[in-house]
């Protein structure tokens, strides 16, 4: 049985120009803010209203919420393999498998695992991606990750989350 919800389509890329991505050896991962709303979805996707009213339907977690989200790439930047979205609504996590065919989206349970800052984090920094990353289709860059240079970047990334999400406490 697989839980979560499954999109046909990949997700929306992170927006470069408010991301700061650390490279991390075999990944590099990107730190955001993002604010997830239907305008937003409209113009990434070139979507009408009726494709926003069917994806404010069905869509599990909704598609109106904002917060940090972490992305994990490949070295390269050119695949983004695994999300975490730090969102003060719905916290999740994506695995957007090779090839934009499938966007996995699961949902975090806080009662059961914390808060999600502390759980993404702490699976970057302990080498717990790397199963993640398999599960993902991308087992080479599972194989390929470096401990110290992940617990090296779990701080960057920690630190930086911290700072965005005080920003937001800030203007919330």
């Amino acid at each position: 049985m697989e839980i979560g919800h499954v999109y046909e389509m990949p997700p929306m890329r992170p927006d470069d120009a408010n991301t700061t991505y650390f490279d991390a050896g075999a990944i590099k991962v990107g730190v955001e803010y993002r604010d997830l709303n239907p305008e937003a979805l409209m113009e990434y996707y070139q979507a009408d209203e009726a494709y926003i009213e069917e994806l404010r339907r069905t869509a599990p977690l909704g598609i109106e919420d904002r917060g940090v989200s972490l992305h994990v790439f490949d070295a390269d930047g050119e695949w983004e393999y695994l999300r975490f979205d730090l969102f003060e609504d719905a916290p999740h996590y994506h695995y957007n498998h090779l090839g934009g065919g499938r966007n996995h989206i699961i949902p975090f349970d806080e009662t059961a695992h914390g808060p999600i800052a502390e759980w993404a984090i702490d699976k970057i920094r302990t080498g717990g991606l790397a199963p993640m990353l398999s599960q993902a289709g991308a087992p080479e860059l599972a194989d390929a990750l470096d401990p110290d240079v992940l617990a090296e970047t779990a701080d960057k990334v920690a630190s930086l989350t911290a700072d965005l999400k005080d920003r937001l406490a800030a203007t919330a």
